[in-house]
C-alpha cells in the first residue's frame, strides 16, 4: 500500500494557478515578438530628407568653384540612391513639411 501512495504523491498535476502563470506567460512573450515583428517590417515609418538645404548647399559650392558640374550631377545621383535604398515601409517627405519628431535621412 505504501508503494501506490508514493507513486500518486509523485504524479502530481499542475495546479490552476500554474497552468494560468504558464498561459500569461506563453501570451506575453507571443505579443511581444508579433507587435516586433510587426513594427520592424510592415508599419510605416516617416522618414525625412532636407532636400532644400541640400541643393542650396551644391549649389553655393558649384559658384564657388569647389565643385564642378560632373560632382555635382554626381552628388545628385547618391541623393537618389539614398532615397531609392530606403525599405518600401518608410515613407519619405520633405523636411519642411514636417514640424517634428521625424528621423532625417542624411544625405553627403
Amino acid at each position: 500500500m505504501t508503494t501506490i501512495a508514493s507513486d500518486k504523491k509523485g504524479a502530481s498535476n499542475p495546479g490552476y494557478l500554474e497552468i494560468i502563470a504558464i498561459a500569461l506567460i506563453t501570451s506575453v512573450i507571443t505579443a511581444t515578438v508579433i507587435t516586433g515583428l510587426y513594427d520592424r517590417r510592415f508599419s510605416q515609418k516617416i522618414k525625412v530628407v532636407d532636400l532644400k538645404n541640400y541643393i542650396k548647399t551644391q549649389k553655393a559650392l558649384m559658384l564657388a568653384g569647389e565643385k564642378t558640374e560632373e560632382q555635382w550631377q554626381a552628388g545628385l545621383d547618391a541623393l537618389e540612391k539614398t532615397l531609392q535604398n530606403e525599405p518600401a515601409n518608410h515613407v519619405i517627405i520633405l523636411k519642411e513639411v514636417v514640424l517634428r519628431n521625424a528621423d532625417e535621412i542624411s544625405v553627403k
